[in-house]
């Protein structure tokens, strides 16, 4: 039986998708595409206005839903079950060329389950969309039909729960305006360029990892290989760190507690761990 859930707030209800609306598709993805996509009509509302999202004409590259009000476009991927740490994405030259010219458009990641019921939401604003978790495959065979294209894939691992916003976990629904105000919360990595928003978005992540009350400067250190890897052509990591979490105090994600120790100032609910 194919079903959907509605987020009615605070309480999550079931609404049916006819039958023969998934079954005239054979192919799997299609009915994929047709549920998520009329799922995200229905029920998602705009993480930063809260306003009903309008679908775009199928086949607009990168672009699958655009707010009505604040103009935020969305692009949509679903997956029966649970995402994992990397999600599969489009051309991976095209990707960087919309990252680095700041076109990208923000992620839902719905994931839903073997009867058509939407389990899971998340929502990862295109700020923390960053060159440094785009990663390339293989390019094809030259035995295949697009031979020579080389696809990404998006670490989102590597992100921390700032970047990930939950929208609907276990098939219950957030409430919208805790949604909006976990969004709003890290809107400060659009005031630099693309470069500082990696540096930022990076740090939060391997601070978020440690899953510790406090830390201490040399516990970010200890990341110091990991960090030259995403960032080839920096030759003065510790002191780029150290700039970082100033950043960060500042903006007021951490507090510095003295000798060299940070902490992470609490958030409400909302982020996936």
């Amino acid at each position: 039986m194919f079903s959907t859930i509605i987020s009615s707030y605070p309480e999550v209800c079931e609404e049916r998708l006819p039958m023969n609306v998934l079954s005239q598709y054979k192919s799997a993805t299609q009915r994929a595409r047709v549920f998520s996509e009329s799922w995200i009509e229905k029920n998602f509302k705009c993480p930063q206005c809260s306003d009903a999202l309008q679908r775009m004409p199928n086949n607009t590259r990168a672009l699958d839903f655009l707010c009505r009000t604040c103009a935020q476009g969305f692009e949509l991927k679903s997956k029966r079950g649970a995402f994992g740490p990397t999600v599969p994405d489009g051309a991976y030259a095209s990707m960087l060329s919309r990252i680095r010219s700041g076109r990208d458009t923000n992620l839902i990641l719905l994931g839903y389950t073997e009867d058509y019921v939407t389990r899971s939401v998340v929502a990862i604003p295109n700020r923390f969309l960053i060159e440094e978790i785009i990663i390339p495959r293989k390019p094809l065979g030259e035995h295949c039909r697009r031979a020579g294209w080389q696809g990404c894939n998006i670490n989102i691992g590597l992100l921390p729960p700032e970047g990930r916003i939950v929208c609907v976990q276990n098939f219950v629904a957030v409430p919208q305006d805790e949604i909006r105000e976990n969004w709003k919360s890290t809107a400060f990595l659009e005031d630099g360029n693309a470069v500082s928003r990696s540096w930022l978005a990076v740090t939060m992540g391997i601070v978020s990892r440690m899953k510790t009350e406090s830390f201490s400067l040399a516990d970010v250190y200890n990341a110091e290989k990991e960090l030259a890897r995403l960032f080839p052509n920096n030759r003065s990591i510790k002191a780029k760190v150290r700039q970082q979490l100033q950043i960060l105090r500042d903006r007021g994600w951490l507090s510095f507690l003295g000798n060299g120790r940070y902490a992470i100032n609490p958030h409400q609910g909302g982020f996936v761990s």
